[in-house]
């Protein structure tokens, strides 16, 4: 294994970043953060080194790196930066630094795609100096660098939107786009942009819009699919965008394809594996070769025609016990089931995707199949939930059927 040049891996999630590398046989330098958990050697592994990237992107050029180093490589929200920042110095190949940061900066973003992106792009600005009209109303205020729903707020009105301008300060604010929602996966290289898949989103709706499910292939109709396609590659070619994974998150709005936000990163949310499920495409694999060209791929196999992500819809309530889950992964088509509460804790209304108490991956044949596999591990688990002092159960949110 060692005969290879090695890679440097910044971030110790997600697992199918170390993993990927593990099985394609490419060894690396392990960099994680003072505040990730340390992880233990495993295979491919040469070293582990701690480096504080998230707050100093530049702590990386105090890595010891093997002189043959032949990449530098993140798949993390927070390594995307150092990652590009390294490789540069290193004169390797990488995502440039000016795509990390256009995609990085919700601003930079906007500004970059309004007027040279066909896609049409929603009146936007920051909260305190450029003020929205009334017809720019209702709109979305979120961190100019966030990510996972925090800190996004819905502003119903001026008057919402006066009551709220000092909480909001710095905030972008952008006009609150109507319409289904879709993730778009992709891999960019020499060849172009090439789309992996489009997933349905759900979220939990106002205030938060925290995403409570996935479904892949997204039912849309093809001439929609074709512009969905077309306003991605676009958008990734204004944002300099040319190899690697990117994420990228549209809305349909009276049949025009709005770009909401869109990430030099395979996506959140386990949809790289519903990709891979209906399609037998891998993201990072993909994302890897597009860096180190020699690598090896593996024949595509699908598994299933359609897969979802169904996130357990239990907050506000302490939960008081639920069945075993090893029991549901038994279930046909359950591909991965993690239950992150226990009987006894309390579980918070969420404000943001990390307090989502646990889900569930499907895969079937059909799509009726698939919403009937997933009521099943819903109904399976069978939490027990209690507010105030009464007990009450909880309805699965299912995928909508159309």
């Amino acid at each position: 294994m060692t005969s290879r040049p090695p890679v440097a891996l910044v971030g110790a999630r997600p697992a199918e970043g170390h993993a990927t590398l593990a099985r394609l046989g490419i060894p690396f330098i392990w960099i994680v953060d003072p505040d990730e958990p340390l992880p233990q050697a495993g295979p491919g592994v040469l070293a582990v080194h701690r480096a504080p990237y998230r707050d100093d992107p530049t702590s990386l050029l105090e890595v010891p790196l093997p002189r043959d180093t032949a990449a530098v490589l993140s798949f993390t929200e927070f390594g995307l930066l150092p990652a590009a920042l390294l490789s540069e110095a290193l004169g390797l190949p990488s995502v440039s630094v000016g795509a990390v940061l256009r995609t990085r900066d919700k601003l930079v973003m906007r500004r970059a795609l309004q007027g040279t992106c066909p896609c049409p792009c929603p009146a936007f600005g920051i909260v305190g100096e450029d003020e929205p009209d009334a017809h720019d109303f209702p709109l979305i205020a979120k961190p100019v660098r966030g990510a996972g729903s925090r800190g996004l707020r819905y502003v119903t009105g001026p008057a919402d939107y006066r009551a709220l301008r000092e909480e909001l300060r710095g905030m972008l604010w952008e006009r609150y786009v109507r319409g289904p929602e879709y993730s778009v996966e992709a891999v960019s290289d020499e060849d172009g942009h090439r789309i992996l898949g489009i997933t349905a989103k759900r979220t939990s709706g106002r205030p938060r819009f925290i995403e409570i499910g996935h479904e892949s292939p997204a039912p849309v109709d093809p001439n929609v699919r074709d512009s969905i396609e077309e306003c991605v590659r676009r958008c990734l070619d204004v944002l300099g965008v040319d190899r690697g994974a990117s994420h990228t998150e549209v809305k349909v709005e009276d049949g025009r394809v709005h770009v909401i936000e869109t990430h030099t990163r395979p996506g959140g949310d386990r949809i790289p594996l519903l990709t891979r499920l209906v399609t037998g495409l891998d993201q990072y694999e993909l994302a890897i070769r597009s860096i180190l060209p020699g690598t090896a791929q593996r024949k595509p196999r699908p598994c299933f025609a359609h897969a979802a992500v169904h996130y357990f819809p239990w907050e506000d309530a302490v939960l008081a016990d639920h069945n075993d889950p090893d029991r549901c992964r038994a279930l046909d088509g359950v591909v991965e089931l993690e239950v992150h509460a226990r009987p006894g804790d309390h579980l918070p209304v969420w404000q943001h995707s990390h307090e989502r108490p646990g889900h569930v991956v499907v895969g079937a044949a059909s799509r009726d199949e698939l919403h009937t596999r997933v009521l099943a591990v819903e109904e399976k688990l069978s939490p027990a939930l209690h507010r105030a002092v009464d007990a009450v159960s909880v309805a699965p949110a299912l995928i909508p059927a159309s």
